[in-house]
């Protein structure tokens, strides 16, 4: 197997230039550099990352950890995170927590182990508590459920402004309140979206009827669960907010279930706008997140972290967007 000698040999220059071209810590000339490349080509060397990282060098990795794999609107937001890495020539390590704050520690201590370069963190209930029990973990940025006690950089969707959109649209429609199929409210998102709902009946001098509110998850089965409850227990139902998209489909299956037809019946409008919203029948209302600008915002704070830039810790807010369907 080659080595760095091997390579500095061949390009007929130091192994301290080599080092420097493959750490980036140095000023190496184009045509130095284009000679490394083509020497480590010829001899097939593949750096060894960590190997550099002890040395002080760079691994070009960020560690990305998901609450929920299964969920398709992380899974989009981590497209873009690879993508807008992948243009700066780094490489991605994703492990998911399953949203235990238990399996969350480990991940996030193993890959510091693994001497990523910045952590990219989906925020669940426990990631705060998590952090404050690791050594300092470096770059670092929270993703899509905000922690209000953190005092580093986060990016999100605004899950109360688009709750709200939401909402006042079902309001247009309906002949009476529409019902909200909620998430678990120890989850920032699910309490902001919640609050979002409310505010909007108390702004339209409607009051809160708990029985138009059905606790539920961020999963299919929850809101197939919980649509079943509300058609059960609402006689007047004619409209529904569902957390969710992935609530709203099982919210959907159920609606048909019961003989009825969305929207002749009971309009429905999700949040996120996964791929699955545009190709059911009929076609899921929701409030889509800016999934790419999220996983951009994210890639840029960590790599200025990573340059030893200041990064504002002001959480960064985006705007969701109504997108109209045949379901609302």
């Amino acid at each position: 197997m080659a080595t760095i000698k091997d390579v500095a040999r061949r390009a007929g220059v130091g192994v301290a230039t080599v080092s420097r071209a493959l750490n980036r810590t140095g000023y190496v000339k184009s045509e130095t550099l284009h000679k490394i490349e083509q020497a480590m080509a010829e001899l097939g060397y593949i750096p060894n990352r960590q190997a550099r990282a002890m040395v002080g060098g760079s691994t070009m990795t960020i560690g990305v950890l998901v609450p929920d794999m299964d969920n398709s609107l992380f899974m989009r937001i981590v497209q873009a995170i690879n993508d807008a890495a992948y243009r700066y020539d780094y490489t991605l390590l994703v492990m998911d927590s399953r949203g235990e704050a238990e399996r969350e520690a480990k991940i996030v201590r193993a890959m510091q182990e693994l001497r990523v370069d910045g952590l990219i963190l989906f925020g669940t209930p426990g990631t705060h508590e998590v952090l404050n029990h690791l050594s300092p973990t470096g770059p670092l940025v929270i993703l899509d459920r905000l922690i209000p006690s953190f005092p580093g950089p986060q990016v999100s969707v605004n899950h109360y402004e688009g709750a709200k959109i939401a909402v006042n649209l079902l309001l247009q429609y309906c002949h009476f309140p529409p019902a909200f199929i909620a998430g678990p409210y120890h989850v920032s998102s699910a309490q902001e979206r919640y609050k979002g709902y409310q505010d909007v009946l108390y702004d339209h001098q409607i009051s809160i009827d708990q029985n138009r509110i059905e606790p539920a998850d961020f999963t299919y089965q929850a809101g197939y669960e919980a649509m079943q409850r509300l058609i059960a227990r609402v006689s007047d139902l004619d409209g529904v907010f569902a957390v969710n998209d992935l609530a709203a489909l099982g919210a959907m299956k159920a609606i048909y279930e019961h003989g009825l037809r969305c929207p002749d019946d009971i309009r429905l409008v999700g949040f996120d706008d996964i791929h699955a919203a545009r190709y059911v029948t009929p076609s899921l209302t929701t409030i889509r997140q800016p999934m790419e600008a999220i996983g951009e915002s994210a890639v840029n704070i960590v790599l200025k972290q990573i340059h030893g830039e200041l990064v504002d810790t002001k959480p960064i807010v985006l705007p969701g967007k109504l997108i109209r369907r045949e379901s609302c």
